[in-house]
């Protein structure tokens, strides 16, 4: 990791540290193509981005206190979430799965895996008491979102972090879950790795899905704070500006 890295990963951290406590610190990650495409149109994803990319998202891992994915990203890429380092032990960041359906499959190696953070799933009441009920006796800790919405409300699930003690929040994906956080205006920071690929197809999957925004004067606009090369990719770090008004 060079001195722009660290020097990124090192504000990372102080940014934390001195945010407002009103709600956790988070941190938007993804990897695209050139032509911003996550994912082929039938799925393939592994890899867009190169070694030197996916290191640094580890540095990213071991910054934040949890990492929250949706179970598209689950189901599509079968993840361990966990932290993996060059130059030394990492520390693992708790895993959140968003499941509204409770879609899991119980032999998902994320379940089990060998760590000292905790696997939450963040459900809907409707989901199923019985699969819930396998999930805690496989460790799993299962919450509930008991609100309205048909999907996890994300000022609830707000509440249960703090309420949990996680002050910062990697959001690792997929495309549906940016949105959702980007239209709730509930990050800080973005990190985009962008590789040398050309993938197209209408069909193929982008890093923020959704219907978006109506028009230009709604979009969320960002700055480029910084960017640097890791391996063949680039990174592109912004912050959210509507938290520097």
């Amino acid at each position: 990791m060079d001195a722009t890295q660290t020097k990124i990963l090192d504000a990372l951290t102080q940014a934390i540290k001195t945010a407002p406590k009103t709600r956790p610190w988070v941190t938007l990650s993804y990897g695209m193509s050139l032509d911003g495409k996550i994912a082929t149109y039938t799925g393939d994803s592994k890899y867009i981005t190169g070694p030197e990319g996916r290191l640094f998202v580890h540095e990213l891992r071991d910054r934040h206190d949890a990492i929250l994915v949706g179970i598209q990203t689950v189901m599509n890429d079968h993840p361990l979430l966990t932290t993996r380092l060059q130059d030394r032990q990492g520390k693992d960041a708790h895993r959140i799965i968003l499941d509204s359906q409770l879609r899991i499959d119980l032999n998902e190696p994320i379940l089990t895996a060998k760590s000292t953070a905790t696997t939450y799933v963040v459900t809907k009441a409707h989901s199923g008491s019985a699969k819930q009920q396998k999930l805690k006796d496989l460790g799993v800790k299962v919450w509930i979102d008991q609100t309205s919405a048909p999907h996890i409300d994300l000022a609830w699930l707000i509440t249960m972090f703090q309420a949990e003690g996680i002050l910062s929040v990697l959001v690792e994906g997929g495309g549906t879950i940016h949105e959702s956080f980007i239209k709730a205006d509930l990050f800080d920071w973005l990190c985009a790795q962008i590789s040398p690929l050309l993938i197209g197809g209408k069909d193929a999957k982008t890093p923020i899905e959704g219907q978006g925004f109506a028009t230009l004067k709604e979009a969320t606009r960002v700055a480029f704070d910084n960017l640097f090369m890791a391996g063949d990719d680039i990174i592109l770090v912004s912050s959210n500006l509507n938290h520097k008004k």
